[in-house]
C-alpha cells in the first residue's frame, strides 16, 4: 500500500450524510423593506464556493469508495487517469485530480498575487548581503516582465553562484513580496531534486508529474512562479518534459516566472571577483559586462548536458544573475540576521565567534567564506551568547 493511503482511508472517516445534505442552490433571497427581492451576496459571501466545494469532495469521496472496495459499488466511476488494479501511483492521481478541480472549482488564487515591487526592493537591498550586481539584475528583469505591455508571457531566470551566497534567500523574497502567502501561495512550487526527484528509475514517471503539477498551476493562477533548487543536478532524462513548459503558448493564458538556482560558472565568477581584490578595486565597481560574458562562454563550452548548458542553448534564459563570494562582512551581516530573528541581542564579539568558525578562500589571503553564509544560522544554535 502506498505512502497516502493512510491520508485516503482518514478521508473516509468524514460522515457522509453530511456531504449528502448539501445545498448547492443560489444565493438565498428575501424581501427588503419596500418589498423588492433582495440577493444575500454579503452575508453569503462565498457560501456558495464552499458548497460547490463540499459538493465536489463529496462525489470524489464517493469515487474513492468505489475505488477502493469496488465489489460494494454497483455504479463505478473510473476517472481517465484513475486505474483500478494498482493502488501507488494511482493514489496520487486522485489528489492531484481531486486538487485540479479544487483550483477550477472556484477562484482560490484570488487576491493571491501582490507584485510589490517596493517591497521586493527594500528586502533584496536590505536581507542580500554583498550582491548588488543580482539585486539590481533581479528588480530590473521582474519589473519589466511585470509593468511592460509586451508579448513576453514567459521569464526565465538563471541564478549562478556559490553555495550560500544568497539565492535561496533572494528566490524566497521574490515569492513573499510577488505572492500573499509566499511560497505557500497556490501560484508557487519548488522543486528540490533529491527531495523530489530521487530516484533515476523513476524519471518517467517524475516527467508526467512534473508537466501536470505545472500544468495546474498555470492553468489556475495568472502567474505562476516555480523554482527549481540545484538545477543542476536534475535529471538529464527530466529536461524533456521541462523544455516545452518554457514556451510561452504551453502556458496558456499565465504569465509564467520560471527561477532556476545553480552552481555553474561558479568558479569563474569567484575568479573575477578575486581579480578584482588583488586588482585593489572595490567588489561594487564590478559590472554584469564583467560577469555575462565568461559566463555565457563558460556555460557555451561546457561538455556536460546541465540544465542551463541546455537552456542556454535553446535560447530560453532571459537573464543570468550572478551572486558573488561573500567576504567576511558580509557573513557578520548574516549573523546579525541570524541572531536579531532570534529576538537576541548580538554583540560585536559574537559576530566575531561566528566569523572564527569558517572557513576562508584562498587558502593564502582568506577573503571568500568558503560556504557563504550556509552555516551561519546553525553555528549560531551551539553558541552562547
Amino acid at each position: 500500500m502506498s505512502r497516502t493511503a493512510p491520508l485516503l482511508l482518514l478521508l473516509l472517516l468524514i460522515d457522509p450524510p453530511v456531504f449528502g445534505a448539501v445545498d448547492v442552490s443560489g444565493p438565498a433571497e428575501f424581501k427588503g423593506e419596500h418589498g423588492e427581492e433582495v440577493k444575500d451576496d454579503l452575508w453569503l459571501s462565498g457560501a456558495q464556493e464552499m458548497q460547490g466545494l463540499a459538493q465536489l469532495s463529496w462525489e470524489y469521496m464517493q469515487d474513492l469508495q468505489c475505488w477502493l472496495w469496488p465489489e460494494k459499488c454497483e455504479d463505478k466511476k473510473n476517472h481517465m487517469e484513475w486505474s483500478w488494479r494498482s493502488f501507488g501511483w494511482d493514489s496520487l492521481n486522485l489528489l492531484t485530480d481531486w486538487y485540479a478541480k479544487v483550483l477550477e472549482s472556484g477562484d482560490f488564487t484570488r487576491n493571491s498575487i501582490n507584485n510589490n515591487l517596493t517591497g521586493l526592493q527594500w528586502d533584496l537591498e536590505r536581507r542580500v548581503h554583498g550582491q548588488h550586481l543580482a539585486v539590481r539584475q533581479i528588480l530590473t528583469s521582474l519589473e519589466r516582465f511585470l509593468h511592460e505591455n509586451n508579448q513576453q508571457k514567459t521569464l526565465v531566470l538563471s541564478f549562478h553562484g556559490w553555495t550560500g551566497t544568497g539565492k535561496n534567500l533572494a528566490a524566497r523574497i521574490i515569492t513573499e513580496n510577488l505572492y500573499q502567502d509566499g511560497q505557500r501561495s497556490p501560484c508557487t512550487r519548488v522543486f528540490i531534486p533529491q527531495l523530489h526527484f530521487p530516484h533515476p528509475s523513476h524519471v518517467e514517471a517524475y516527467k508526467v508529474q512534473l508537466r501536470k503539477q505545472i500544468e495546474v498551476v498555470s492553468s489556475a493562477c495568472a502567474q505562476p512562479l516555480f523554482v527549481f533548487d540545484e538545477a543542476d543536478k536534475l535529471p538529464a532524462a527530466l529536461l524533456q518534459s521541462l523544455f516545452p513548459l518554457l514556451h510561452p503558448e504551453e502556458t496558456q493564458d499565465a504569465r509564467s516566472i520560471f527561477i532556476f538556482l545553480s552552481g555553474v560558472g561558479a568558479s569563474m565568477i569567484n575568479e573575477v571577483a578575486l581579480n578584482f581584490w588583488r586588482a585593489g578595486r572595490h567588489r561594487q565597481e564590478i559590472t554584469l559586462d564583467d560577469i555575462d560574458r565568461p559566463l555565457r562562454a563558460e556555460i557555451s563550452q561546457s561538455k556536460d548536458q546541465s540544465l542551463t548548458h541546455q537552456l542556454w542553448i535553446k535560447d530560453l534564459i532571459s537573464e543570468f544573475v550572478p551572486f558573488l563570494p561573500l567576504e567576511r562582512c558580509h557573513v557578520k551581516l548574516c549573523a546579525k540576521d541570524a541572531i536579531e530573528a532570534r529576538g537576541l541581542a548580538y554583540s560585536e564579539r559574537a559576530l566575531e565567534s561566528v566569523i572564527q568558525e569558517l572557513v576562508f578562500v584562498p587558502k593564502e589571503e582568506k577573503i571568500f567564506s568558503a560556504q557563504g553564509c550556509k552555516q551561519v544560522a546553525q553555528r549560531i544554535n551551539f553558541m552562547k551568547l
